[in-house]
């Protein structure tokens, strides 16, 4: 009975002193179930932002054709006066546009997409819009080029066509410019979202590292300037090919060989460019970091972030020289920031593991 009684006291003392840290893990326990439904809807809120920038981005890149068409038009037809049928290089016509109406159906429905974003959603709808009305015009001249229906017609159905033409395209390419300058900021506030996840997720892994990296480059890239280069139209090009002589630059041979105008006033806002560099900078700093203790997995990526930094320095002093309005006049450093710009997008696809499409 006493060696009972002693066991006895022996198991109330172990239960009091077991109880409170019993206590303690189920409640522990209670808070991470607790906790697990807003984790879980935290996820499923930046998948659907994934889902939703996925869509608005394939609208972007699904519509550009139009802009590459009327830049093939434009490379044969003097747009203030219209087709003449006399044109050198009028077998080009124009590209072909798909029929992308079941997909502009679905990409309507985008705008009830969550995250709520009014403003972008009422843009990307103008712009639709826009390429509707554009679309079937475009097409009935491409057809037109096409059968070289220009023979039979004296170019009657041509300048009508271009007549209809020039206000929807001037429309659809301001309403593009509109939503490109709309999504590009959203494009990379879901980016964010996804890095700051990851890093809950798994803390800062390779996934995250590259892909912070690439963020922060994006950033930058997103203040050049956006404004595609114009297609010269024929008579100018005529007039500045026969100017070629000996004392033309090369720089200026280039610019007639390649058939375009580069965009006049281009201006780089240094009050946005200058930060944005000195974050990339910082970012490539913490990469760095990371890759020295693990330099054999990211072996054609971890020297690209640092060569791109110092290309951007390098545009970054010219620009400053210029308030920011040489950017034309840096050519071959902007063209070297771009490629490898692009080289680290290929090789950063694999390691960042992100589910958002590119927008370029």
């Amino acid at each position: 009975m006493e060696q009972f009684m002693r066991s006895s006291s022996l198991w109330q003392f172990v239960g009091r002193a077991i109880w409170p840290s019993a206590s303690m893990l189920i409640a522990g326990l209670m808070a991470m179930l607790s906790l697990m439904p807003h984790a879980q809807d935290a996820a499923q809120d930046i998948q659907s932002a994934i889902e939703k920038a996925n869509l608005y981005i394939d609208i972007a890149e699904y519509t550009e054709h139009a802009v590459d068409s009327w830049d093939r038009y434009l490379g044969w037809v003097n747009v203030k006066t219209g087709p003449t049928g006399k044109e050198r290089y009028i077998s080009d016509g124009m590209y072909p546009i798909d029929d992308l109406s079941g997909f502009l159906e679905a990409a309507r429905r985008g705008a009830a997409l969550e995250p709520s974003t009014p403003d972008l959603d009422s843009t990307i709808t103008r712009y639709l819009d826009a390429y509707e009305a554009l679309f079937p015009v475009m097409n009935r001249a491409n057809d037109y080029y096409e059968r070289e229906l220009y023979r039979t017609d004296a170019m009657t159905e041509g300048r009508a066509l271009h007549a209809q033409m020039v206000p929807l395209v001037a429309a659809f390419l301001t309403e593009r410019e509109a939503m490109l300058r709309e999504l590009r900021p959203f494009v990379r506030e879901v980016e964010r979202q996804e890095m700051t996840a990851m890093e809950e997720r798994e803390g800062r892994s390779l996934a995250w590292q590259t892909a912070q990296v690439m963020h922060a480059a994006n950033q930058v890239v997103d203040l050049f300037p956006q404004t595609r280069p114009t297609p010269i139209d024929p008579d100018t090009f005529e007039q500045m090919l026969d100017g070629i002589g000996p004392n033309t630059s090369g720089e200026e041979f280039d610019e007639i060989i390649s058939g375009v105008a580069k965009p006049v006033d281009v201006v780089v806002d240094l009050a946005l460019f200058d930060p944005a560099v000195e974050e990339y900078a910082e970012a490539v700093d913490l990469f760095e970091r990371f890759a020295a203790e693990t330099p054999e997995e990211i072996e054609d990526f971890k020297d690209l972030p640092r060569q791109f930094l110092s290309s951007l320095l390098v545009l970054q002093e010219s620009l400053a020289r210029s308030q920011g309005r040489d950017f034309d006049g840096s050519g071959q450093q902007v063209g070297q920031v771009a490629q490898i710009y692009f080289s680290m997008v290929s090789a950063s696809s694999g390691l960042s593991r992100s589910g958002l499409q590119f927008l370029n």
